[in-house]
C-alpha cells in the first residue's frame, strides 16, 4: 500500500558531501547546524530544476545525462566533488527495480481517491517554525513543512481539507 511519487526528487550522497562542504566552508559562528543528510542541496538543485526526480528513473538513458548535467552544475561550485555518474546510474537503477511497482502519479493518484470518497490522511513533521518561509531563518529545514506546503506537495486542492490538526 505504499506508493513514492513520481515527482519526488532525489537525494544523492553527494549533496551530503555538498551538504557538509558548505557546513564546514562557512565562517566561525554562521554555520547553521545542518544534518549534513544533504536536503539542502537537493532542494537548491530542485529549484535549479537541475534536480532529478523519481520518474526520471524509468528511462536509464535519460537519467545518466541529467545526472551528469547535474553533476556538472554542483562541480562548478565545488571542483572537488567526486561522483562516478556510471556507478550512481547503476545505483538507482538497482533501486528502481525495487520500488516501480510503487510509482504513482500522486496528484491523480490522490485525487482520485479523493473522488473515489477515500479518507486521506496527511502527516508531516517539523511545523511552522521550521518552515523555509514562515520559521526561524536561516535556521530551518528546506522545505515547506506547514499546511501550505503540504497541499502544494500533494497536489490537492484545499478546499477538499475537512479538518486540520497540530499536535504539540
Amino acid at each position: 500500500r505504499i506508493k513514492l511519487s513520481d515527482r519526488a526528487h532525489l537525494v544523492f550522497d553527494f549533496h551530503q558531501q555538498i551538504d557538509e562542504l558548505q557546513e564546514n566552508a562557512a565562517r566561525k559562528g554562521e554555520a547553521i547546524g545542518t544534518t549534513k543528510k544533504g536536503i539542502g542541496p537537493a532542494y537548491t538543485s530542485k529549484i535549479s530544476r537541475v534536480g532529478l526526480r523519481v520518474g526520471d528513473l524509468r528511462d536509464k538513458e535519460i537519467f545518466k545525462q541529467k545526472l551528469q548535467k547535474h553533476v556538472d552544475t554542483w562541480k562548478r561550485a565545488f571542483p572537488t566533488l567526486d561522483v562516478d555518474v556510471e556507478k550512481e546510474t547503476e545505483k538507482y537503477q538497482g533501486y528502481y527495480e525495487r520500488i516501480e511497482s510503487m510509482v504513482v502519479d500522486s496528484v491523480s493518484y490522490v485525487n482520485h481517491a479523493y473522488d473515489e470518497g477515500k479518507k486521506i490522511m496527511i502527516e508531516g513533521a517539523n511545523a511552522t517554525m521550521l518552515d523555509i518561509d514562515f520559521g526561524t531563518y536561516p535556521f530551518v529545514t528546506s522545505s515547506n513543512c506547514s499546511i501550505g506546503g503540504a497541499m502544494t506537495g500533494l497536489g490537492l486542492a484545499p478546499s477538499k481539507l475537512d479538518a486540520v490538526i497540530g499536535i504539540m
